[in-house]
This record gives structure tokens, C-alpha cells and sequence, in this order.
């Protein structure tokens, strides 16, 4: 039996840029017990498996390698894509929404419908992080990342420990060189405060991006990250947007900013971001972007 599945680049409008993605459009035909070693066996950073279910809803669950993800953004923009490139679901209005669930989180997204044929992909969550000023310090931090403590930067924003489920230290520093030369010390990690407050990974970031197109550069590192491997930062932005509300300076309001992660050497993705601050409530982002079609394959099972 044959399995038809797509490749896509995701958070790019270049092919061969952005987080690659396998999408499986119908996988209530595949054995339930197979898509563990399915993902492991095609070895991208994410695959996702697409079970049609009532009233236009769609379960998704994706898959590393290394197992099961609760939530990512990327997969939410490659499903709507194969949806729409399969015609199980109908562009009918410039905007459609369709209704994705996974595991326990709901979410609508819409597809705009564009002359391009690249059908951008808009998703829509609630985030309300727990947020720790107590971090491990500027000389266990430095350490941990293979940087100089000067590298760490404290002008508009400050390291801090942030969880919407998945804690994070989320570490400012002074430029994109410095984001992208930090080199993780497993050692130094282990001998950190860190591993006691639960950390997982860390989302290292600057505002002091090369590119007029962006306002935030980031990556992630962690003891479950190898060396050479730079992750999708989808599944950060609650954890992200939730920090940046978390400081003063960021007052109440919409807010509308770019983040990017890698380079044009390194696959680059371009996320778009709007955040909405109401003192009460839950922070509101919305995450925007492009994915590019790449491979239509089959997958043969015997």
C-alpha cells in the first residue's frame, strides 16, 4: 500500500529556505503504530500527520524524530497548505478558516488565497505564561553559552524564565553575530543552576537584527539540541511574545513585529507576529507566514 505525502519549506517564500516539513494530507489510512517510526525513518525536523474529523476540523499530530510534539507553529502552516493543494479544503473567500486541533490545543487558522498560488497561513493563539526573574547568573549564562558575560545584554530587556507549559530561559544579547557564534556547553549547563528550575531550552535573541525586514533575530539551544542543528522557533513564540509583554516598557496595545531565525546560508524562516497587551487578559498573538511546495512523494509500506 501507498501513502501519498508532500515536502514543504516553511516560513519562507524561497525554496530550499525556511524549516523542512513532511505533510501525510490523509493519515487516518496509515496504522497508528507506524507514525512514530515514519517520522523517524523520513529524519526532518517535523512531520505531521493530517486526520480529517467533523464540520471542517482537522486533527494534526506531528512528529521529530525523537517522538510526539504537543505544539508547533509551522506544521499549522504546512497542513493549511496541503489542504488546500489537495482540494480538501476549498479557497472559496480570500480569507479561510480552518479549524486545527493538537492534542489538547484548538486553534483557527486562515489561508488567504492569492494570485501567487503561496496561500499564507495565519494562526491564532492565547498565551498566558508563567514568568521567573530568577535565573541562573550573568556568569553561569555566559558559560553555559560560550560567550563573554559583556555579550549578555541588559538595555531593554533582561533574561528571565519563561513557561507556557515548556520553560524556557529566554536570554538577550547584543547582536546577531553573538546569536549566532554562541556555541552550548553541556558541562556548563550541568553544573548551572538551570537544569533545577525545570529550563528545557533556551531562546537566544537580539533586537539588533543585519536585516531592515526584521526586528528580532533568534535561535534555540539546549541539551536536546545537537551542535550543528538550529530548530524551528514556531513553538516558542507563546513563550516569546509572553516575555516581551512581561516588560514595562511594552505597554498595553497591538503590536506588530518580524522575527527570523537562521541565514540564507543556513535555511532562513520569517516569522510575523502581532501581539495584543490588555492588562486582565490573556495575550493574543497571531503568527503569519508563507510555505513553499516541494516534493510530491510516495511512501510504500508493505
Amino acid at each position: 500500500m501507498s501513502h501519498t505525502y508532500y515536502t514543504l519549506d516553511v516560513f519562507t517564500d524561497t525554496p530550499f529556505q525556511g524549516a523542512q516539513i513532511a505533510v501525510f494530507p490523509q493519515a487516518e489510512k496509515l496504522d497508528e503504530s507506524r507514525l512514530a517510526v515514519i517520522a523517524k525513518e523520513l529524519n526532518l525536523s517535523e512531520t505531521t500527520f493530517i486526520f480529517p474529523g467533523d464540520s471542517g476540523t482537522f486533527q494534526l499530530r506531528t512528529f521529530s524524530p525523537r517522538g510526539e510534539i504537543d505544539f508547533a507553529g509551522h506544521p499549522v502552516l504546512a497542513a493549511g497548505r496541503v489542504l488546500a493543494e489537495t482540494g480538501q479544503i476549498t479557497l472559496s473567500d480570500k480569507n479561510t478558516a480552518v479549524i486545527f486541533k493538537q492534542n489538547s490545543q484548538q486553534l483557527t487558522a486562515n489561508i488567504t488565497q492569492t494570485d501567487d498560488n503561496t496561500c499564507p497561513v495565519q494562526f491564532t493563539l492565547q498565551s498566558d505564561p508563567v514568568i521567573d526573574r530568577y535565573t541562573p547568573s550573568k556568569q553561569e549564562i555566559a558559560a553555559i553559552l560560550s560567550l563573554d558575560e559583556g555579550d549578555i545584554d541588559h538595555s531593554d530587556f533582561q533574561p528571565l524564565l519563561v513557561s507556557c507549559g515548556l520553560p524556557y530561559l529566554v536570554i538577550p544579547v547584543r547582536s546577531q553575530d553573538i546569536v549566532q557564534k554562541a556555541c552550548f556547553d553541556e558541562k556548563a549547563w550541568g553544573q548551572s543552576s538551570a537544569p533545577s528550575m525545570a529550563a528545557q531550552e533556551i531562546i537566544l535573541f537580539t533586537n539588533k537584527t543585519k536585516t531592515a525586514d526584521t526586528n528580532f533575530h533568534a535561535r534555540l539551544l539546549g541539551p536536546n539540541i545537537s551542535l550543528h542543528e538550529d530548530p524551528p522557533i514556531g513553538s516558542t513564540m507563546p513563550s516569546f511574545t509572553g516575555y516581551l509583554a512581561w516588560h514595562e516598557h511594552i505597554r498595553e496595545g497591538t503590536y506588530t513585529f518580524t522575527i527570523d531565525r537562521g541565514t540564507k546560508q543556513t535555511r532562513r524562516s520569517l516569522l510575523n507576529i502581532e501581539m495584543d497587551k490588555h492588562a486582565g487578559r490573556a495575550l493574543t498573538l497571531r503568527v503569519e507566514g508563507q510555505s513553499v511546495l516541494i516534493s510530491k512523494n510516495s511512501l510504500l509500506i508493505l
